[in-house]
């Protein structure tokens, strides 16, 4: 399912509970250029991220996570948040929709389910 690239995951965690793993993408603004093509990125980003849970690649570098709930968390700083919110809302239902998905995820053995997140927060500088 992935592509031969890397994948840009800023930090992996593991999560509440021994059965889950944190997959942290990290999106800090302001936004340059336009908000579309901010989102058709980050859409891409999302993607890799699963492909790369799907396909092993989380499994593979980290053993202690492979057959657990994957959690793939936005954190975001300093962006647009209705803007943002309703992309990650629209994407993370549909996500794992498509048939592709739904087969790639059924009798998987790198991971049992994956879920979605998003946190907002600002950066503070000090500027004295």
């Amino acid at each position: 399912m992935s592509k031969p690239q890397d994948v840009v995951v800023d930090f992996i965690a593991r999560g509440k509970s021994d059965g889950e793993w944190l997959m942290v993408l990290v999106e800090e603004g302001p936004i340059q250029g336009s908000l579309e093509d901010f989102l058709y990125g980050l859409q891409d980003r999302l993607y890799d991220t699963i492909d790369a849970v799907i396909d092993g690649k989380l499994a593979k570098k980290f053993p202690e996570s492979k057959g657990k709930n994957i959690v793939i968390r936005l954190d975001c700083y300093d962006l647009p948040r209705s803007e943002i919110e309703e992309f990650f809302t629209a994407f993370s239902k549909g996500a794992l929709k498509p048939d592709d998905y739904q087969k790639a995820l059924s009798n998987n053995n790198f991971v049992k389910t994956i879920s979605f997140e998003i946190s907002f927060d600002q950066i503070f500088t000090d500027r004295t």
